[in-house]
């Protein structure tokens, strides 16, 4: 039986959510809380319930995003019910509601992301006609390992953004951050991990460059060691070249470590062939790759017809 999915059926949600990335070894966990997004009033989306014997079995969710970007699809069937041609109901979903909020937008694209091993996705994937289009590198950097130590130049200054978010200077520098970055407003977002490098050779201080970290513990079990995950790292084009990214990552790195952190983790996009030049850079840093994750889009309206 198909259905939409409520806020009623949310325990069976994360029930059957956790059992799939249970069994798939997915490379992380996925919070109730974020489940619960799903029927935030104020997003725009299509649900799918797949109900076998009064069972939840399998789900379906496509998104438009607040960011204007491709329709975010996610979804999955209950591994005891796989076998029976759920999976295809979900994609079929995917077509189907993605046309209905596309609204007619003859470039609309669909998105799903998907972890290595899972070949039976893929297939599925496939023969609906997505593709691969890029996709990102987990890394980590071993805390354990020494670190080339790059000294900040002169008038320039790092703060913690813990130590300056509640002050008059650190609510300035909060509205250009935010204009930059939504990373401060996840709920994962960490202050005190977070660091700030400011122009201090004037009067009015500028905003130079930026590390934001976030703490996704409940993936730790998944990952088999415990991580800070630096969300963003940004030096601002007029501030390039001066390795204010090194003095950005180890700070990190070093509150990482005090905090009893393993590692430091990041994801880098990469391109269809699983390139980019930010990998030769952060592997320099000490970064190794660990697993990937490859993005599949399909057009709303395929050649563009809008039927």
């Amino acid at each position: 039986m198909r259905i939409e999915l409520t806020r009623e059926r949310l325990p069976e949600l994360i029930s059957m959510v956790a059992a799939i990335e249970q069994h798939d070894r997915a490379p992380f966990r996925t919070l109730p809380s974020e489940l619960e997004d799903y029927f935030d009033s104020s997003m725009e989306m299509e649900s799918l319930g797949l109900v076998v014997d009064g069972v939840l079995a399998g789900y379906g969710v496509v998104r438009v995003p607040r960011d204007g970007g491709p329709l975010r699809c996610s979804g999955g069937t209950h591994p005891d019910f796989r076998g029976y041609g759920l999976g295809r109901q979900v994609i079929q979903f995917f077509d189907t509601s993605a046309k209905k909020l596309a609204r007619g937008n003859p470039n609309a694209i669909m998105e799903i992301h998907v972890d290595e091993g899972r070949d039976s996705l893929i297939d599925l994937l496939q023969r609906a006609e997505f593709e691969p289009s890029g996709g990102y590198v987990q890394l980590r950097r071993d805390l354990a390992e020494p670190r080339s130590e790059v000294e900040l130049p002169g008038f320039y200054q790092l703060h913690t953004w813990a130590d300056v978010m509640d002050t008059e200077i650190g609510r300035t520098y909060r509205e250009q951050l935010v204009e930059l970055s939504d990373a401060l407003e996840s709920q994962f977002f960490v202050p005190e991990w977070s660091f700030i490098v400011v122009d201090a050779k004037s009067d009015r201080a500028k905003l130079a460059a930026y590390i934001l970290s976030h703490k996704y513990q409940q993936d730790w079990s998944a990952f088999g060691w415990s991580e800070g995950y630096t969300e963003e790292l940004v030096v601002l084009p007029d501030y390039r070249g001066l390795h204010l990214a090194t003095v950005l990552l180890n700070a990190a790195a070093d509150i990482y470590q005090e905090s009893g952190m393993e590692y430091a983790g990041l994801d880098i996009s990469v391109d269809m062939e699983g390139e980019s030049p930010m990998l030769d850079l952060f592997t320099h840093f000490g970064y190794e790759p660990v697993r990937n994750t490859t993005l599949y889009t399909k057009p709303v309206y395929p050649g563009g017809e809008v039927s």
